[in-house]
């Protein structure tokens, strides 16, 4: 089985409640340790660090591979008052904790540090649906049964076709959904085999007459007088009811919480394996959980037990030493908690959340116990009074460490602890791992934004996340998003492998299925944007690799024949006119959640016969990485089908431009599906004049004259251009706003899509145009916040939406790279970098480039700075903007490959 997780270690900044450290327990089910480390005023004011608001903390540096991050949290806002907490390895089994606290004001302050120990069992990872935990289960079975989780099926298949049959949410299996009460958490339901009704997103679920699944179970012994048990909910007025193996009926009747039913078998079962077929007649509302076969007799000795609450640990301080061990319910391991030679209080917060509860008691300094709602618990280290004179800093450190059972611990604890005075040097040898790669002189000014750029990529981890029947850790944009999500996540692996090819590539492998899947194309949520396919030639082209093209590209085949509606069931391609229509999967076409038109087709209801300009031309330039892949494969049929995919779908892209606006627009169709005219307002006008009508400039199927006035439109303040970069709509529009989340804000995304389509049409003075600009508006706000937004407001020129956003704002660094970081090649979407030879220093180039296109495309390269001599196999200018950039622009009469040289 593919696994989906990323290669990082078990420590990390993976919590999903309050900033700190946490650990994935080696049972990798779900459930996960977790220790926040923050300050506060001593008997004053706590600002406890939740991930999911702007509560005083930034993520302040890390390594790409996690092993040192840290974290600043503000007491007195702007640095007066402080502290960096920090987390380093100390083996694979420990991490230091180190806090530098930072007394910048003219007064002495009173700080106090807190440890806050806790332990969460999983959730689903979708936001809508917290309100429940999946504890675990265990499962009791008579001698010689045969037990299966429903889950685990070996086919299910819906009686009536479902676009998403192919295509699950979230990558589930299909017809897989979380329920409360399940023994492993998820179970056959999205009404499956139900009557028609609501499903968890309140999708319209049709009739499960004449669904079926088939299991195999494993019998150990013949069953003379078999039974068939099935655990199960059934929420609905009346009872389900299933054919089973056409021989019995099995009948699950209403209950509220799950329950057991128990069917009788006609017939004996031999030793082996046996196949189980349930049909459904497409009544009741039950969901599956489980499956036993077993002797009648022994039908009562078949029990599920979900496992209690798992967050209340047994604590064992140590009688002499700064330490104390935690032995949590649902985890194996033991841990051990160390501290300084400071006054430390050891108490229990008894209430599932800290951010007003911990603000509430700060006066409370007699109890050992902090009662609350009883929801939750966390044992607490407070550690303090620590008095820092006006203008000291002090360093205090800690540790936190995993062991087998709780002797192995108190003796790892006890070990750390004779390790005391060699802290400092062991941070000073792991800290080296946060500094930034090189960059030229010219990049002096924009240091900060990248530096928190990169560590709010490199720390925006969570675990868990539920997929393909595994707990992994992800890659989110924010934590707000405690799920996977699909377009940001391309993005966010672009801006991982500027410090990472590692991180890119499980960024990337996260979401590719194997070529054999036949419920999940890809995995999916949200926005229908392929940035997959992005990624994967940003990776080809930094690594030339074979290897990571085979690896690929069978993947990224399955994911596109289903986007472009050519497998799997996919409904993207039913409309006669050739254009995509992605509304059957989500309500929003290029990620833009309130671009007007598409605001428009839902207002108008118009999903079925109204097709958005991007989705095809994000397809386009899918196909023409394919088509290139597969010729470097020596897949030509593959190739020329995609070129021919390539051409069908540009063809189809000109029935929708609109000569009038000078954009492409929103098609929409006629009942037979045959293209009408584009969507217009009520005054007649183009809909679409924003960054959805200009889309088909990067794929690369625009006439002349569709180029040039949509290239003026882009850098025209009148449309699309402002002061801090590229509206999402046409400013000049009707229906432009102030106010909107995309419409009258910028964002990053699209602004790197047309920027490397700038390149491809070799407009170099505008491609460095959008990229500085974006710089140089993240380096303002962040030296301004120290926060990573999602956009920015057109009027302001300030960030809004969430704070520490890693997803489609990473471009950022692929921006910083592509123009000052020395050893960088950056292409259009037209040329294919197929070989690099870099000199060690990042001194001198040799190049092979494949151009796939003919035109001007300009290549970017930097090296060392310092005068360079250039030589191409084909003519280029060449232009140095700053030392140690240069931009080589080539006239290609015809597609090519060209070698180039680049040397002092």
């Amino acid at each position: 089985m593919q696994s989906h997780d990323l290669s990082l270690p078990a420590w990390g900044p993976y919590t999903k409640r309050y900033s700190g450290i946490s650990h994935v327990p080696a049972a990798n089910d779900g459930v996960r340790f977790d220790l926040s480390v923050f300050p506060g005023m001593y008997r004053r004011r706590v600002d406890v660090p939740n991930v999911r608001f702007e509560s005083g903390f930034h993520p302040w540096a890390a390594a790409p591979d996690l092993s040192c991050y840290t974290f600043r949290h503000e007491l007195l806002w702007k640095d007066q008052l402080y502290a960096d907490i920090s987390f380093a390895p100390l083996g694979e089994d420990a991490r230091l904790i180190r806090a530098e606290l930072h007394n910048n004001t003219d007064a002495p302050q009173n700080l106090v540090l807190h440890y806050m120990a806790s332990a969460w069992d999983p959730v689903p990872s979708h936001r809508g649906f917290c309100g429940f935990s999946l504890p675990g289960c265990e499962v009791s079975l008579p001698e010689n049964a045969a037990f299966v989780w429903a889950k685990d099926y070996d086919t299910l298949d819906f009686s009536i076709h479902r676009p998403n049959e192919c295509l699950t949410w979230d990558g589930l299996r299909r017809g897989e959904e979380a329920v409360p009460g399940f023994g492993q958490g998820y179970g056959i339901g999205m009404g499956f085999g139900c009557s028609e009704g609501k499903g968890p997103f309140g999708q319209v679920m049709p009739s499960g007459k004449g669904d079926t699944v088939t299991f195999t179970l494993s019998l150990t012994a013949p069953l003379r007088a078999p039974c068939l048990c099935v655990r199960y909910w059934n929420p609905a007025d009346e009872s389900s009811e299933y054919d089973v193996n056409g021989q019995d009926t099995l009948q699950l009747p209403p209950c509220q919480k799950p329950s057991i039913a128990i069917l009788p078998l006609n017939a004996s079962i031999p030793a082996g394996k046996f196949t189980l077929t349930l049909t459904a007649a497409g009544v009741g509302g039950a969901k599956l959980d489980c499956l036993a076969l077993c002797e009648q007799a022994d039908a009562g000795d078949f029990t599920v037990t979900l496992r209690g609450d798992g967050s209340r640990p047994q604590a064992e301080p140590a009688a002499d030493e700064n330490y104390l061990t935690l032995q949590y319910p649902h985890i194996q391991e033991c841990y051990g908690i160390l501290w300084d030679d400071i006054t430390t209080h050891i108490r229990t917060i008894e209430n599932d959340e800290l951010d007003i509860f911990l603000r509430d008691t700060v006066h409370d300094h007699v109890n050992a116990t902090l009662r609350g709602n009883g929801k939750g618990h966390y044992v607490n280290l407070f550690m303090g009074p620590i008095s820092l004179e006006a203008g000291q800093t002090k360093v205090i450190y800690g540790a936190v460490c995993a062991a087998p059972d709780a002797s192995a611990a108190a003796l790892r604890c006890h070990e750390l602890l004779t390790q005391r005075s060699d802290w400092e040097h062991v941070w000073q040898q792991a800290s080296a791992s946060l500094a930034a790669p090189p960059a030229l002189p010219a990049a002096e000014s924009l240091a900060l934004g990248q530096q928190l750029m990169n560590a709010v990529l490199c720390t925006n981890v969570v675990y868990p996340v539920y997929t393909r029947g595994q707990y992994i850790r992800h890659y989110t944009p924010g934590r707000w998003w405690d799920c996977v999500y699909t377009w940001d996540s391309g993005f966010i692996g672009m801006g991982l492998a500027q410090t990472s090819l590692r991180n890119a590539f499980d960024c990337l492998n996260t979401y590719l299925m194997p070529p054999d899947s036949v419920d999940a194309a890809f995995l999916h949520h949200g926005s229908m944007v392929p940035t997959q396919f992005y990624l994967y030639a940003e990776l080809l082209n930094r690594t030339s690799s074979r290897e990571l093209a085979a690896y690929c590209y069978p993947r990224l085949k399955l994911y596109y024949r289903f986007f472009t509606g050519q497998e799997g069931g996919s409904t993207t391609a039913n409309l006669h006119s050739g254009l995509l229509r992605p509304w059957d999967y989500f309500y929003n076409s290029g990620g833009w959640d309130d671009y007007p038109p598409q605001q428009e087709v839902h207002r108008r209801r118009l999903q079925a016969s109204c097709a958005p300009v991007v989705t095809t031309a994000h397809a386009i330039r899918c196909a023409k990485i394919l088509a290139y892949t597969a010729r470097l494969l020596g897949e030509t049929t593959d190739a020329d089908a995609f070129d021919a995919d390539a051409l069908r779908l540009g063809r189809s892209l000109q029935t929708a431009w609109d000569e009038e606006s000078g954009y492409f627009g929103y098609l929409l169709h006629d009942p037979s599906g045959d293209a009408a005219d584009i969507l217009r307002t009520e005054q007649g006008l183009n809909y679409d004049m924003g960054l959805d009508g200009a889309s088909p400039l990067f794929a690369g199927t625009c006439t002349e004259p569709q180029k040039e006035l949509l290239w003026q439109k882009l850098q025209s303040p009148e449309h699309l251009w402002c002061a801090c970069g590229l509206s999402t709509v046409d400013q000049s529009a009707p229906y432009y706003r102030r106010d909107g989340y995309w419409n009258g804000a910028v964002w990053m995304p699209y602004q790197w899509m047309f920027f490397k389509s700038a390149l491809d049409a070799g407009l170099a003075d505008f491609a460095y145009r959008i990229a500085d600009t974006a710089l140089t508006l993240w380096q303002n706000e962040c030296a301004e916040s120290y926060c990573c937004f999602e956009h920015f407001m057109i009027e302001s020129r300030r960030g809004a939406g969430w704070h520490q956003f890693s997803g489609l704002s990473s471009p950022i660094v692929q921006w910083f790279s592509a123009y000052y970081r020395p050893g960088t090649l950056t292409t259009g979407f037209d040329a294919f970098v197929r070989h690099t030879d870099w000199a060690p220093d990042n001194s001198a180039l040799n190049a092979t480039l494949d151009f796939t296109a003919a035109g001007r495309s300009t290549v970017l390269a930097v090296l060392q700075p310092g005068s360079k001599a250039v030589t191409a196999s084909v003519p280029c200018t060449v232009t140095t903007r700053h030392d140690g950039l240069l931009e080589l622009t080539f006239a290609l009469d015809a597609p090519c490959t060209v070698t180039i040289s680049i040397h002092p």
